[in-house]
């Protein structure tokens, strides 16, 4: 299953790599794909938790994996930026940031995801875990720098942010519920 997982995560790469030769703007092409797919991977390493509260069924195995692909999708994103809008250029990536505040949000997003990428092996895991609640700030964070970055917000925009506003809700209920003093 974990498989199946990892290959559907991967489509959308692939049909960015048959695809970019004919693309209009392909470094647009390459920061919409990469950046979509983090978020929506980002709100999917979430839905196992859920699925476990609300319905009973347990995928809660597979949120590692489906995180760690976000992770994937995230630095790609980053490396869209750094390397081929930018070409390693300091003063041109420090420029675009300058101008674009909303590449700060994406950073501390995505220094968030690197930190649970890096602390997701089972030895760390065990010390860093409560830590990993830090997903929350990361998905509000990537949620902002995703609809912030965007010229005009469309359905796919406001989507993504009520699907967020639905998880973050239920984890809130969740949290609410058990913490309910009588």
């Amino acid at each position: 299953m974990k498989m199946l997982i990892v290959c559907l995560a991967l489509l959308p790469l692939g049909y960015a790599y048959y695809t970019l030769e004919s693309a209009i703007d392909p470094i647009k092409m390459l920061y919409t794909t990469t950046g979509v797919g983090a978020i929506c991977l980002l709100l999917l390493s979430l839905v196992p938790s859920t699925c476990k509260r609300v319905c009973g069924v347990n995928f809660l195995r597979y949120r590692k994996s489906i995180g760690l692909l976000s992770f994937v999708y995230a630095l790609l994103h980053g490396c869209v930026f750094i390397v081929l809008d930018s070409e390693f250029d300091v003063v041109t990536i420090v420029e675009k940031s300058l101008k674009k505040p909303f590449i700060y949000v994406g950073v501390i997003a995505f220094i968030i995801l690197l930190f649970m990428a890096f602390t997701s092996f089972k030895k760390l895991f065990a010390r860093f875990s409560t830590y990993h609640k830090a997903v929350y700030i990361a998905l509000v964070l990537a949620l902002l720098h995703s609809f912030w970055a965007q010229k005009v917000a469309g359905m796919f925009e406001y989507g993504i942010v009520a699907v967020g506003i639905v998880l973050l809700g239920e984890r809130v209920w969740a949290w609410r519920k058990n913490f309910k003093i009588d």
